[in-house]
């Protein structure tokens, strides 16, 4: 059973029924012969336990959390060579940017752990330092990087701290790396 499974079964069982109780989702499965996925809930009390907080969760809340969730997907497998027209066709708008894709590249390449945005009044767009190693962040649409960057962080592919002086500091995660070698 993988999480994606789950989570398919989990939206479709809302689709179609309204119930907050984990009985009536393994009823449901059942029904639609899922007996392999029943078995794997009743054998994990961890699973069970989560799967009746998810299922707990108002119907309008857990709706926008999937869709939160399918977009991060989408994004992600719109990089992914297999999937990539299927996610675009579906979600076209979750598409993360080729500069995204980019960064993230580079950056899991640099072998650096993080990497602080700097702009000096002189300076036309940020610099992007990478610490630790030698070397910048190469910026191909400069007008569109805060976007791009804001995306990242919010998708959980890059997180973000501050410097004492307000400085950003871009971390990388191990969604960035798994992200870098799927694309």
């Amino acid at each position: 059973m993988s999480f994606a499974t789950i989570v398919g079964l989990l939206s479709n069982f809302k689709a179609e029924r309204s119930s907050t109780k984990l009985d009536d989702f393994i009823e449901w499965l059942k029904e639609k012969h899922h007996e392999d996925i029943v078995r794997s809930i009743t054998q994990n009390q961890s699973l069970s336990m989560q799967l009746q907080s998810v299922l707990a969760l108002n119907h309008q809340d857990l709706v926008q959390r999937l869709d939160s969730l399918d977009q991060v997907l989408s994004s992600v497998a719109a990089h992914v060579e297999t999937f990539s027209n299927l996610a675009t066709a579906i979600r076209p708008s979750s598409v993360l940017s080729d500069q995204a894709i980019a960064i993230v590249k580079n950056f899991v390449a640099s072998g650096a752990k993080e990497f602080w945005q700097t702009q000096y009044l002189s300076d036309l767009v940020p610099k992007f330092i990478l610490m630790g190693v030698p070397g910048n962040l190469d910026v191909a649409e400069p007008r569109f990087i805060e976007d791009d960057l804001n995306i990242l962080v919010e998708l959980g592919i890059l997180r973000l701290k501050y410097g004492s002086k307000g400085t950003k500091q871009f971390v990388i995660t191990r969604q960035a790396v798994a992200l870098a070698e799927s694309a």
